[in-house]
């Protein structure tokens, strides 16, 4: 039995590096405008919330005679659903999503402590213990300042996913013509 493997198509190094660069001023514009990255995230997140709804209610309507149409059916609406609910108030959608990220943390933050005082008697509990703390704090700022400072925060998120996106192609793209390169010197 042979196996072959198959190599990815090579990365064009120049569309590679210019969408670096883009990603890496689009995500520094997200830093700048935070609210305005936070409702553009939502906007996203609704309108990827309707398309998947339609395409699961299609999917649904087009399989009604296999087993657990009417589940299938019912994640469909519920998506297109939520996608409304979110692109008809995007502001209120990205405080939500920050709430979620609180919450987020401060269970984070709980199981933390819990592994710290489980794994106390060893060296390096500390670390845990803080980190758990840490997030705690973080979660309970993140609701003293919500609504508005958590709009804020998840246009901050936002803006350094961007950026690191950006990094990303970058790297990608300087090892693709490294490699070009490396090609053409053999």
């Amino acid at each position: 039995m042979t196996t072959t493997t198959q190599r990815p198509a090579p990365l064009s190094p120049g569309w590679s590096l210019a969408l670096g660069i883009l990603l890496i001023i689009a995500g520094v514009l997200a830093l700048v405008f935070p609210v305005m990255a936070a409702v553009t995230a939502a906007l996203y997140i609704g309108w990827f919330a309707i398309i998947a709804g339609i395409i699961a209610i299609v999917v649904a309507v087009r399989t009604r005679s296999e087993p657990h149409f009417a589940w299938r059916l019912a994640v469909g609406i519920l998506y297109v659903a939520l996608g409304v609910l979110l692109v008809m108030n995007p502001i209120a959608a990205a405080a939500t999503l920050a709430l979620l990220v609180g919450g987020l943390m401060a269970a984070s933050g709980v199981v933390e402590i819990m592994l710290a005082f489980r794994h106390k008697p060893n060296a390096g509990w500390g670390w845990l213990f803080a980190n758990g703390i840490l997030s705690i704090v973080l979660a309970i700022l993140i609701v003293i300042g919500w609504p508005v400072g958590s709009l804020v925060l998840i246009g901050y998120l936002v803006g350094f996913q961007i950026i690191t996106c950006g990094i990303a192609r970058l790297g990608l793209g300087m090892a693709a013509r490294k490699s070009q390169s490396a090609g053409r010197n053999r």
